[in-house]
């Protein structure tokens, strides 16, 4: 039988900690090359490959991009997470809330994210700080996605390098 409860906590706190320092392989642990995505500003695609390549784009506009889970429910193989982004967007905060409807594996691997948020706000913000307009340009994020024809693959982000700590600062 199914131990639904402990993979869904270690699936939580595993989404947890990726959105707490994202970087391109933060979710690798449960992503595998048939993990399909499906999310509001983002292109929809498949794989970890990806998902890398939306993560840098997405990081290259908000490098700051953080998200805090607020609740999440699971029920056998679906899992919901309700989380908070938070940003800086031409200068100035930018807040947003979404709910990820998760379909996991018996083992832990995402087979299908689909992520859920009003995305007008979004854009509203953007079209009015003209600041980000480069950053979003460069980044190939937006409704002009032809132009990621010319963009071809999203920029590296420099090295990451994480330090991590454990609870007491040993």
């Amino acid at each position: 039988m199914t131990d639904w409860d402990t993979i869904h906590h270690t699936f939580v706190e595993a989404f947890r900690a990726g959105w707490d320092r994202p970087h391109p392989h933060a979710w690798d642990e449960f992503l595998d090359d048939q993990t399909s995505f499906v999310q509001p500003m983002l292109r929809d695609g498949t794989g970890p490959e990806f998902w890398w390549e939306e993560t840098i784009r997405t990081l290259g506009l908000m490098p700051d991009l953080r998200a805090d889970v607020l609740s999440w429910s699971g029920t056998g193989e679906n899992l919901f997470i309700h989380i908070r982004f938070t940003a800086t967007l031409g200068g100035k905060p930018v807040t947003w809330d979404a709910v990820d409807v998760l379909h996991i594996s018996e083992t832990g691997v995402l087979i299908h994210r689909e992520s859920f948020f009003d995305s007008l706000p979004v854009a509203a913000t953007l079209a009015g700080r003209p600041r980000s307009w480069w950053a979003w340009w460069r980044s190939g994020i937006g409704p002009l996605s032809g132009r990621r024809r010319f963009l071809r693959r999203p920029r590296a982000l420099p090295d990451v390098h994480l330090t991590t700590t454990t609870p007491g600062g040993t």
